[in-house]
């Protein structure tokens, strides 16, 4: 074993970053027959699995700042890909982190010696976590890369230049593969009860295939004609199994189960906006269900981040001067269930914007009376007429640095209202979550052409309702956003709920892709708030002191005063090039070394 291991490093050392696996050093081979041989040896390995997962940086705003790759965060620092200036070695670290954890996890699979008569519920669960974890890195390459060669086994045998040249697999059958490894997960994993959501559970094995069927599904039908269309596609095979996994999970844990409301929130929600924020900003997510999946951070056990932190600063992109675009604020619908006019001149007061619509807005975005900038002594939003007495707090349009707010929307998910002053914080993350399920059933069927009222009525309204926002059958919005091809009124709601309930959460780009939405993104560069002299907001800060007056008078607006951040970045606004960037580039090093495989289109 010791001679396999020199050999592998030496290859490694000479086929540096070939596929990616060998980037890093040979995990140590067995050194005996009792290696992952018992239930605590591999209870072990698999925690270690877990690290890649996304989590909240101990610096950093996580998850709450990576839409800044879309059109719900506008950040001075925006994701390269959609401005058209990702490089041909943009893709480098997203193919090396995904197969380096593959091979990790392959090493379990190739290692693994727990006869059969030893194993018992916790041991088949412990494997069925792998099986899971395996499609998660191959659904991240799907998502990035289209066709990529599956990693079915342990490569450390193949470190040679013959022995690497492994030619990538169709996205079809990646999908299939991930579907396999997911319904192998589901099959073996224990029930979300048995660890409270604190380790993969059958329950998020089964949203998980259905998200992955999904983006399937979608990118095979809207991507059929054109360079990015999958070989032997067919969309239905996709969006039927959609429907089948969430059947299977909606026998395990029915909407009334899945779903934290009033009735069943544990932190004792005043509202449906209370019972959605509870999933952001609480510690322990052990009774709430739909949590499918979490991670618990713990400041006794140095588990924490900076996320709550930076938030109750201002802090919407911790890279840069950021904001919420007015584009993801135009997505609430009203209370009574109408839709909005985003031109409406009533929004031209800030706090108008916010009343009487969907209650995740306000949970979402900070508004008047919402906690913000914590400290010693808290103190809330507050956009009114300036007061020389400090009582007015408007968003911070001016300052330096990452606190300053480009669109006058601060983020407000996320922030624990019991924090006064840390360096650091503990709220937990929700990795999946059941509402996911939801929003994929109904897509799925109205991409089959079934879905009735009676699906809308168990997937998207429990969802409307539990905003406090009353349902009301789909009507064409006249407003609602070019996607580049017409909508079905279904259609436009589903892809609605979908931008409402999942914002901020790392879903906003993966949708626009698989949808092939990038008029959504060509072209375009956002907006903020109203900052005309005659509104709430522009009058909220102290122009009678020269130096704001020329601070907020230096905001670039359009030509009806609306903020326009980026407005003298990108004047042709966001350079996406639809006929590129739907995919990464696969690194360069490994295509020149790898001759099986082939770079993705444009680049």
């Amino acid at each position: 074993m010791k001679i396999k291991s020199m050999i592998i490093s030496a290859a490694a050392l000479v086929i540096a970053g070939c596929s990616g696996f060998l980037n890093q050093l040979p995990l140590d081979s067995p050194s005996s027959d009792t290696f992952l041989s018992s239930e605590s040896q591999v209870l072990s390995y698999v925690n270690g699995l877990y690290a890649a997962l996304p989590s909240l940086g101990q610096y950093g705003c996580g998850v709450r700042s990576i839409e800044k790759n879309s059109d719900n965060i506008i950040s001075e620092k925006y994701d390269p890909r959609i401005n058209g200036e990702l490089t041909a070695f943009g893709g480098e670290s997203d193919w090396s982190a995904a197969y380096q954890n593959l091979r990790d996890i392959n090493f379990f699979f190739h290692y693994y010696q727990v006869p059969q008569e030893a194993e018992n519920d916790d041991l088949r669960s412990l494997c069925a976590e792998v099986h899971f974890l395996r499609a998660w890195w191959h659904f991240t390459l799907l998502k990035k890369f289209g066709n990529v060669p599956v990693m079915d086994g342990f490569w450390d045998g193949n470190a040679t230049l013959e022995g690497l040249q492994i030619p990538a697999t169709p996205r079809k059958d990646v999908a299939l593969f991930i579907l396999e490894d997911l319904e192998k997960a589901a099959d073996g994993l224990h029930g979300r009860n048995r660890h409270s959501g604190l380790r993969i559970c059958r329950e998020a094995a089964l949203a998980m295939a259905m998200n992955v069927a999904l983006y399937e599904g979608s990118w095979e039908k809207y991507h059929a004609a054109g360079i990015f269309a999958a070989e032997d596609a067919d969309p239905g095979l996709f969006f039927r199994k959609v429907l089948e996994y969430g059947d299977a999970l909606f026998e395990i844990m029915p909407v009334s189960e899945g779903l934290n409301t009033v009735a069943n929130d544990p932190f004792g929600a005043l509202d449906g906006g209370d019972a959605y924020a509870h999933l952001f900003n609480q510690k322990d997510l052990s009774a709430v269900p739909e949590a499918l999946f979490w991670k618990k951070y713990d400041l006794s056990q140095g588990l924490q981040h900076s996320l709550t932190v930076l938030l109750g600063a201002g802090v919407v992109d911790n890279e840069a001067a950021a904001g919420i675009s007015k584009s993801l604020v135009d997505s609430y619908l009203y209370a009574d269930g109408s839709f909005i006019d985003p031109d409406d001149r009533a929004f031209k007061d800030f706090n108008e914007t916010f009343n009487g619509r969907d209650l995740r807005l306000r949970e979402t975005v900070m508004s008047t009376g919402r906690k913000f900038r914590s400290s010693t002594i808290s103190r809330p939003m507050k956009v009114d007429v300036y007061d020389p007495q400090g009582n007015v707090n408007p968003p911070r349009l001016s300052g330096d640095g990452n606190t300053r707010n480009l669109t006058g929307y601060h983020t407000a998910l996320g922030v624990d209202t019991t924090y006064v002053s840390s360096s650091f914080w503990d709220t937990g993350l929700v990795i999946i979550r059941y509402p996911e399920a939801l929003l994929a059933y109904a897509e799925a069927a109205e991409e089959l052409g079934v879905c009735t009222d009676e699906i809308l009525n168990i997937t998207i309204r429990p969802l409307r309702e539990r905003a406090g926002t009353a349902w009301k059958v789909p009507e064409k919005d006249p407003a609602f956003p070019d996607h580049g091809y017409p909508l079905s009124p279904n259609m436009q709601e589903i892809r609605r709920e979908r931008r409402c309930e999942l914002a901020l959460q790392g879903f906003r780009l993966d949708d626009i892709l698989r949808w092939k939405g990038h008029r959504l993104l060509e072209g375009q560069r956002g907006r903020g708030a109203y900052l005309g002299e005659d509104g709430i907001l522009y009058r909220s800060f102290n122009m009678d002191d020269p130096q704001v007056r020329e601070t907020i008078g230096m905001i670039p607006v359009d030509e009806e005063g609306w903020i326009d951040p980026l407005r003298d970045k990108l004047p042709s606004g966001y350079g996406f090039v639809p006929d590129r960037d739907y995919l990464m580039p696969v690194p360069p090093e490994d295509v020149n070394l790898n001759k099986e495989l082939v770079q993705n289109p444009g680049w």
